[in-house]
């Protein structure tokens, strides 16, 4: 029996952070310009590892995978290195300089995989996609773009000659009277150079078009880069290992996404280290495995190098830690505890929550709040959270959050007093889960059975509004369906301590859905897979509700060994706490049939 409490664990682990060393890791990283493959990440892989190895973890080590488009790891493809050395934008209106404007003093300016623009001595002619004929026109020309969702923009100026493009995709500050370029991504290897600029910026540049003016453009690019993905081990005493993550990818600031949670991660490293050093009852638990690399394709990569060589592995449980150190008032989002789907039961989430909890009643005279929430899947625990791989994941965040992905994610959005908040519930988090979850048999089973009263009472809440609104078979089974998973879960609390933590249940249904592609999902591939009219209404679905993405991710997981199409509607449905249209359900059902992704039997 355990004699560390989860909320000794916790009083311990908040002692232990090295705030103001986590706070330098923000700063440090946020200097970096680190798109996937570039030499800015390269030199922040360089830092990361070598505090990783300061603060004493073992064998730490930068994997250098190939950036060359080509590499794949099941259906997850490598980067291309792209970085932009050097970048310039200058607009002239009647004679004159209107706007000048260059990446080195405006983060976000190019968009990322842009094509190199040699400086020439003749100007380019500015001229507006809105005002152009059915078959425009734009060669040689920079297009002022209004609207960057508009579909087939890409193609469109693509086929039109257009080097290349101006656009808007800005943040605005609570004020609302301050701007933040925003990130634009295009696809590797589009032939367009893209710029990124404040709404304002826009305006100068769509009236220097309409009068006739020109621009001066320079993008110079360096390929020389690889994709590197960093890696350090704390040694247990068994060779069952839980992963901590955080991606290291997005250009400069990127302060909260995501240098707090890789800073984060580097105090966890030196809390976990220190605590082992100086108490010898603290215990050494599993192994426990730190990486940093690129999102989605690194931890892919990383996982696939693992498979390899240790054959079926997979972690015990993942800890993600993704945009951790937001100032709550600024940035305007919550400290979010996000579970994995309940397709996996593991008591990760009850006790996950039960510590952010814990580390918030302490921390109480900071402001800020937590809550917990259902699986989104917009980060690297999704890889894991895959049935096939099958892991326990739980993911920190906030959200939203009014700076993510512009210029205004800066140190100064990011609070000492979140950071040492989420590196403290990550710190005693996976001191727990590494011990395999051997606390206290009644302190676990009484965590388990509080979360449970409250998601029981979370879901009659919702089943009753749904009873209103007609219906009352759907939020039956929605109630029966939270009794289930309940029971699965008291049962995991009432195993003796040292259990397994989790229960894979196999579906009771006949299986005539089968899954088709090997390796976790891949939501990017899985969309470039359907069919165009499937995957253009997939697409507006999901930039509709951020939720939705979600949607297609559990409906995707739950697809294999599902009996019908009305079965993984339902089951993600429930899981999603929320009826399912039919015209959500159909464009679900059409683009995951198109893509290939299963097979019917």
């Amino acid at each position: 029996m355990s004699t560390w409490t989860a909320n000794a664990v916790v009083e311990q682990s908040l002692r232990a952070v090295p705030v103001p060393d986590v706070m330098a890791h923000v700063a440090q990283i946020s200097t970096h310009d680190r798109f996937q493959a570039s030499l800015g990440i390269e030199e922040a892989a360089a830092y990361v590892a070598e505090k990783a190895a300061a603060v004493g973890l073992s064998d730490v080590a930068v994997d250098r995978f190939p950036a060359d488009g080509r590499a794949h790891w099941w259906t997850f493809e490598a980067p291309m290195a792209w970085t932009p050395v050097a970048a310039h934008l200058t607009i002239h209106a009647r004679g004159r300089r209107v706007l000048e404007v260059s990446q080195a003093r405006q983060p976000f300016l190019v968009a990322t995989y842009s094509a190199p623009l040699q400086a020439t001595e003749r100007a380019l002619p500015l001229v507006s996609v809105e005002g152009s004929p059915n078959d425009p026109d734009f060669r040689g020309a920079l297009v002022v773009v209004s609207d960057l969702n508009r579909e087939n923009l890409i193609p469109e100026l693509v086929a039109g000659g257009a080097l290349g493009f101006i656009g808007d995709a800005s943040r605005r500050s609570a004020r609302r009277d301050v701007e933040h370029p925003g990130r634009i991504e295009l696809p590797a290897g589009t032939p367009l150079t893209g710029f990124s600029v404040t709404s304002e910026q826009l305006g100068i540049a769509r009236a220097a078009a309409a009068g006739g003016g020109q621009a001066r453009a320079l993008l110079e690019i360096d390929t020389s880069a690889s994709m590197p993905v960093v890696s350090g081990v704390l040694p247990g005493e068994s060779d069952e290992e839980i992963w901590l993550m955080a991606h290291l990818c997005h250009p400069r600031p990127s302060a909260n996404d995501n240098a707090s949670g890789v800073a984060a991660l580097l105090g966890v490293a030196a809390a976990l280290t220190s605590l082992r050093g100086a108490n010898k009852s603290w215990g050494a638990g599993c192994t426990i495995r730190f990486l940093w690399g690129p999102e989605f394709a690194g931890i892919a990569a990383a996982l696939h190098q693992m498979r390899a060589r240790a054959g079926d592995f997979r972690p015990a449980a993942v800890l993600n830690l993704d945009m951790v150190g937001e100032d709550q008032d600024q940035c305007g989002g919550p400290f979010l505890v996000e579970r994995g789907p309940d397709c996996t039961p593991s008591l990760l989430a009850p006790v996950a929550e039960h510590i952010t909890a814990e580390v918030f009643s302490r921390t109480r005279a900071r402001p800020g709040s937590w809550q917990p929430a259902l699986f989104l899947g917009l980060s690297d625990h999704s890889v894991l959270a895959d049935p096939q791989i099958g892991c326990p994941v739980v993911a920190f965040a906030h959200a939203p959050d009014r700076f993510n992905h512009s210029a205004g994610d800066s140190i100064d959005k990011v609070s000492k007093a979140e950071m040492h908040r989420s590196t403290s519930i990550a710190t005693a988090l996976a001191k727990v889960v590494s011990d395999g979850m051997l606390l206290p048999h009644d302190e676990l089973e009484g965590i388990v059975r509080r979360w449970c009263r409250r998601e029981e009472a979370a879901v009659r809440t919702v089943a009753e509004k749904e009873r209103r609104s007609g219906k009352g078979d759907w939020a039956d089974k929605l109630i029966d369906h939270q009794a289930r998973k309940a029971a699965e879960m008291l049962s995991l609390a009432s195993d003796p301590p040292g259990a397994p933590t989790v229960s894979v249940v196999e579906p009771e249904t006949t299986k005539t859905l089968l899954r088709c592609w090997d390796g976790p999902l891949n939501a990017r591939a899985l969309l470039g897979a359907m069919p165009a009219s499937s995957r253009q209404a997939m697409t507006r679905m999901l930039r509709a509700e951020r939720s939705n993405y979600a949607l297609l991710l559990e409906s995707a997981f739950r697809a294999h060994g599902a009996g019908s199409w009305d079965d993984v509607i339902l089951d993600t449905s429930l899981s999603r706490r929320e009826p399912i249209s039919e015209e959500i359900a159909q464009i679900l059902v059409d683009g995951l049939r198109g893509s290939g992704w299963l097979s019917e039997v």
